[in-house]
């Protein structure tokens, strides 16, 4: 189908979506609020004391919820560092005063696994995220803190389930302050915006379904800014991965002036096929702002399109969870009007048969 007969077009064709990842989306609010009372649930957990750092072992749609801990923590009042794990080895600095999250969402992540095994081998203080499989099995059979999420979804979809328990846990152990009220408060803007954002106002006036129709034939490439602009730019990209099944790519502010700046200089065919999408928010820094004006004067003449999308709420929680409804519903859109079931990621299921053999 065409780029300029998706534009034109105001029609969403819904009938592609037969697994449904649509009406998921219309759920995110709700799964929300079910995952702070996941993680306001009686579960016995780790002491704080003498803790110095805090690790979130995680892969893929489970392992982006470490990158949102890492940046709302620190707005929250957390002063220990928050590393991801995103492979097969556990950073050497774990020990007992490290408090280790391990989350996967089938619980069976090859990687996961791997780094849970070391976590407790060392002593670590676990606490973990599943809707079942061997990590459950593994945790309950060792006593280790668990929070059940429920199954049926696709990890790409179950970010509120993942990352919520986490938030709320270091909350209820006096390690941050005032995020689940934060959650809470955040519901109703979520309620809104899929007012807005949402299949039932497919139009010129819903920013997601425009801008899908504008990245028809274009390779989207995400930029943020350091902090939680970066982790949704890092999410939108995944996004256009796994439910379109297009390249995308991001960066952030100010590293990528650094260095890919300069790389849109030449491949001028390959250039006017990235559409350059760039995360913002209406406090950004002031030298932030003027690098990403710049940056877009000197590169607009040769990508394919530019577009500037603000983050909106009253705090940073209310801003990332913005940007992550917007980024996904743009993805499924642009599945949708490319004729792609979101859900299926058949490459990725070859990907771990082909690693099982």
């Amino acid at each position: 189908m065409a780029a300029d007969q998706n534009k034109s077009d105001s029609s969403l064709p819904t009938e592609v979506d037969k697994s449904g990842m649509l009406e998921v989306l219309e759920k995110f609010p709700g799964q929300v609020a079910e995952a702070i009372d996941i993680g306001q649930s009686e579960l016995q957990l780790p002491s704080a004391e003498g803790l110095r750092a805090v690790v979130v072992l995680g892969m893929g749609g489970s392992g982006i919820s470490g990158d949102v801990v890492a940046a709302l923590s620190a707005d929250a009042g957390l002063k220990l560092p928050v590393v991801t794990c995103k492979g097969y080895d556990l950073p050497k600095f774990v020990d007992s005063d490290t408090l280790v999250f391990a989350v996967s969402y089938s619980g069976n992540t090859e990687e996961t696994l791997d780094t849970a095994g070391q976590a407790m081998e060392r002593g670590a203080r676990i606490v973990a995220v599943s809707s079942g499989g061997r990590l459950t099995e593994i945790t309950e059979s060792n006593s280790i803190p668990t929070f059940h999420i429920p199954g049926g979804l696709q990890p790409r979809a179950a970010l509120g389930y993942l990352a919520v328990p986490i938030m709320s846990a270091l909350d209820r152990m006096g390690m941050v302050s005032g995020v689940v009220d934060r959650f809470r408060a955040a519901c109703p803007m979520l309620e809104a915006r899929l007012i807005e954002y949402g299949p039932g106002a497919t139009g010129d006036d819903n920013g997601p379904f425009r801008l899908a129709r504008e990245l028809v034939d274009f390779v989207p490439i995400v930029y943020g800014a350091e902090g939680y602009l970066a982790v949704a730019a890092s999410r939108w990209k995944a996004q256009f991965n796994e439910m379109a099944k297009v390249p995308a790519f991001h960066n952030y502010f100010p590293e990528l002036n650094h260095n890919e700046t300069v790389g849109w200089e030449n491949l001028a065919d390959v250039c006017r096929r990235c559409h350059v999408i760039a995360l913002g928010e209406p406090a950004l820094p002031a030298r932030i702002e003027k690098r990403v004006k710049i940056t877009i004067d000197l590169i607009q003449g040769s990508v394919g399109g530019v577009t500037r999308i603000c983050a909106r709420g009253s705090n940073t929680v209310e801003r990332l969870l913005d940007l992550v409804y917007f980024g996904d519903f743009t993805s499924v859109y642009l599945a949708l009007v490319t004729g792609q079931d979101p859900t299926p990621i058949a490459r990725i299921d070859e990907f771990k048969k082909r690693m099982a053999g």
